[in-house]
């Protein structure tokens, strides 16, 4: 065969496989999303069936959804359990506004260092700005990593301002629902 048709064929195999990883992400985001949404709907105190009815799903795919999304929330003391939610939430806004929630983090990192704190919160304000400069899903991963460095990072979040009353509401919500079990 020609060189110039394997070398064409190469490149567009290639950029086939890119575009197929990029599909595949946003599909395993729009999952993820969809199933914070079905525990946020379960929260709010719909039933499973009431759930399917207004996806028009049924029900066991409902279950099924609640029982993955739950399943990725880590068991979490009663206090830190609102944080993670809201960084639940946070991260799926960072997928839709990236450059707003970057630059608002940034900011209000700016306005944090102006106030004295001690040097462990300083460490901490230092780690955001490292943690900024991560791409989304690397980002997201960190803020919601379940050990003591990501609870720590959680309570001196600069994210403050980023989210809509109801997405906090959702996020207060859904910290409730998963305490009870």
């Amino acid at each position: 065969m020609d060189q110039s048709i394997i070398d064409r064929l190469t490149t567009e195999a290639a950029a086939s496989a890119s575009e197929t990883e990029d599909a595949r992400k946003q599909m395993l985001l729009s999952a993820r999303r969809r199933q914070e949404c079905i525990l946020g709907l379960s929260a709010s105190g719909l039933s499973v069936r009431a759930i399917a009815a207004r996806l028009g799903s049924s029900p066991s795919v409902i279950q099924d959804a609640l029982r993955t999304a739950k399943a990725r929330h880590p068991q979490a003391r009663r206090e830190e359990r609102f944080p993670y939610e809201l960084h639940v939430m946070l991260g799926m806004r960072l997928h839709e506004e990236p450059l707003r929630l970057r630059n608002l983090a940034r900011s209000n990192l700016e306005r944090m260092r102006s106030t004295p704190r001690a040097a462990v919160a300083e460490r901490w304000l230092e780690e955001w700005d490292e943690l900024l400069e991560l791409p989304d899903e690397s980002l997201e991963k960190a803020m919601l990593a379940n050990d003591e460095k990501g609870r720590d990072l959680r309570q001196i979040s600069p994210f403050a301002g980023a989210l809509s009353g109801e997405d906090r509401l959702v996020a207060m919500k859904k910290a409730q629902f998963l305490a009870k079990g």
